[in-house]
This record gives structure tokens, C-alpha cells and sequence, in this order.
């Protein structure tokens, strides 16, 4: 397997884990089957994304959008996804609850009864929505009446032995002071809420850019494949090495061209000189053509040579006196057009 597949499936795992932890910090499991259900609040008490779904105390799903009702701003509507082997009941109440003093907000479902079929709400289904406070969240209705009379039975027996003023006093120092943590915890956790939502928001936004990509993503890793298996099958080291070789010769060419040029300037600048003495008249062929008393000469020599021909051709006789048979030579008779007189 090549670096590029590799780097493309790395690439491919990196965005299905980003995209499955991005959905599953909002409180979705991709891998999973889930029903979804609505539920309308008139006020969600900072009920987040993502917070937890319970049913007697056992997470079975979670808040996976919160909105104002678009065809009634009073309320608040709620998305949650439920586990798809949990069967609801219709009707069944989804109750928004305190978790603690600093573990935020969490929905339960009041499911007191087993369902079948139609009897069962179906994904899509709205659920009626209720509220507990703190305390109610915290301790059961049941008991906390009996917590309540042991407490005043507790808090009047300390009351008439040590003096009611003074712990009503230190008791409202304790409920001040515990007013003015809470709302610094308060102020703490809304800042800390925006940061929250702000680094889900750049995580959303990356993965939406990397799912956009992604089709890119696969199209540059095919080509950077195909480009690698095409320079691996055109030898590109041999290819690299007669260019070079090729280079070398090119250039020594050029050098031998240079010289050559170099010499023909040279050959050129010389017969430049020349034509330019001839044209001034020195030297013999200057002055054969710029002299014309010798260019007369020389042609009336000529003239007078070609008729010495002649009349050697046809009377050889008055040059050459040969006689085999010793005979006399014979007498000149003088040309009656003489050539070289006309």
C-alpha cells in the first residue's frame, strides 16, 4: 500500500471520528438507533445541548436541540433522542431537574408503567414537559416531608437551647453569604456556557468545511497517486540523465558554432578590407579596375596576341623553316586583308 493511500484513509478516519465526536458531544450517537421526541417548556431553566435523559436515574438519551416555538415565542421547544429500545408511553411527562448546585440541568422521564404498541409514543411524538426545583430534584417528594419535620424539630430544640436570635442571625449570614456564591457561580457558568457553545459552533464549522472537502480531499489524493505511479513508470532518473547528457552535447554545439561564427566574422572583416583597398585603386586588381590606361594596355595586348595566333595558325611558314628534303623555304606573299590591320 502506497503513502498516499495511507495518508488518504488517515485523512478519512480523522473526519469520521471529528464528525462522530462533534454528534456525540451534542448528545447524538451516529451508531445507534434512536427515536426522537418534542417537548414544549415555558422556560428551560439553562437546560443545555447535550444534557442528559433519565429515566430513573439511567441515561437513556440526550438534548439534542433547544428553540423558541416558532408558532409560540411564550415556549421553549425541546428535541431529545431516546435510546430506540426504550419504550415510552404515551403521555409519558418529561420533567426538567437540578442535578446538583453545580451539575447543571437534566430531563427525566416519568415512565411508571410498561407499554405495547399503539400504546407506545413513536418517534416524532410531542411529550407533555414539567419542572421540579432544587430541593424536589434533589430529595424525593416522599421523604421530604419527614426531612422537613426533623428538621424543625431538630432546628426548635437547638433554637430554645442556645438562643433563638443568635443562629436566626448567623443563619441569615449563611443564606446571604451562600446568595452572593451562587451568583458568582452563576455569573461563572454563563461565561463558561458562551465558551462552550463558541468552541462547538468552530468545531461545527470545521467539520462542515472538511465534509465539504472531502470530495476534494479524495480527488487530490487520486491525482497525487496517479502523478506518483507516472513518474515511477516514465523512469524519470534515465529521463533526468540524457537530458543532461544532451545538455552537455547542446552546448559543446554551441561553443563549435561560436568558433565558426567567429572565424566567418574574421574571413568577413578581411574581405571587407580587401574590396575596400580595391575600390581605392591599390594594389593590382585595384588598379586593373580603376586605371584605365592600363586596362587599354592590357586589352590591346591582348588584342595583338590573339592575331599573333592567327597568323601563326595560318601562315606558319614565317616562324618555323622545316624541310625534310632540304628544300628552300618558300616565298612570303604578304595577306591581302591582314588582320591586324583592320
Amino acid at each position: 500500500m502506497s503513502k498516499e493511500v495511507k495518508i488518504g484513509i488517515l485523512a478519512l478516519v480523522v473526519l469520521v471520528v471529528l464528525i462522530w465526536g462533534f454528534k456525540f458531544l451534542k448528545g447524538k450517537n451516529l451508531f445507534a438507533d434512536i427515536q426522537q421526541f418534542h417537548v414544549k417548556y415555558e422556560n428551560v431553566e439553562q437546560l443545555e445541548v447535550a444534557s442528559q435523559v433519565l429515566v430513573n436515574g439511567y441515561k437513556v438519551g440526550a438534548v439534542t436541540k433547544i428553540k423558541m416555538d416558532p408558532d409560540d415565542y411564550s415556549k421553549v421547544l425541546v428535541d431529545i433522542d431516546v435510546k430506540g429500545s426504550v419504550k415510552v408511553p404515551k403521555n409519558t411527562q418529561a420533567t426538567i431537574i437540578s442535578l446538583g448546585l453545580v451539575g447543571g440541568k437534566a430531563i427525566i422521564l416519568d415512565i411508571n408503567r410498561n407499554c405495547e404498541g399503539k400504546d407506545c409514543a413513536q418517534s416524532g411524538d410531542y411529550l407533555p414537559g414539567g419542572m421540579r426545583g432544587m430541593l424536589s430534584s434533589m430529595v424525593p417528594e416522599t421523604e421530604l416531608d419527614m426531612y422537613m419535620k426533623r428538621i424543625k424539630s431538630g432546628f426548635k430544640g437547638t433554637l430554645d437551647s442556645t438562643g433563638g436570635n443568635e443562629i436566626v442571625n448567623q443563619s441569615k449570614a449563611i443564606v446571604k453569604n451562600f446568595a452572593a456564591i451562587t451568583e458568582k457561580l452563576d455569573k461563572i457558568l454563563s461565561k463558561t456556557d458562551k465558551n462552550i457553545e463558541a468552541s462547538i459552533a468552530n468545531v461545527a464549522a470545521m467539520t462542515k468545511s472538511l465534509k465539504a472537502s472531502d470530495v476534494k480531499i479524495a480527488s487530490i489524493l487520486n491525482n497525487l497517486d496517479q502523478l506518483t505511479l507516472s513518474l515511477q513508470n516514465a523512469h524519470v532518473d534515465s529521463l533526468i540523465i540524457k537530458g543532461d547528457d544532451a545538455i552537455v552535447q547542446l552546448t559543446k554545439s554551441i561553443k563549435d558554432i561560436k568558433s565558426i561564427l567567429a572565424k566567418a566574422d574574421s574571413s568577413i572583416n578581411s574581405f571587407d578590407g580587401i574590396m575596400k583597398k580595391v575600390n581605392k585603386g591599390d594594389g593590382t586588381l585595384g588598379k586593373l579596375l580603376k586605371d584605365e590606361k592600363l586596362y587599354n594596355e592590357l586589352n590591346l595586348t591582348v588584342k595583338h596576341t590573339n592575331l599573333l595566333l592567327q597568323d601563326l595558325r595560318l601562315y606558319p611558314g614565317r616562324y618555323f623553316n622545316l624541310s625534310v628534303f632540304k628544300k628552300g623555304p618558300k616565298d612570303y606573299k604578304k595577306v591581302e586583308k591582314d588582320p591586324g590591320l583592320e
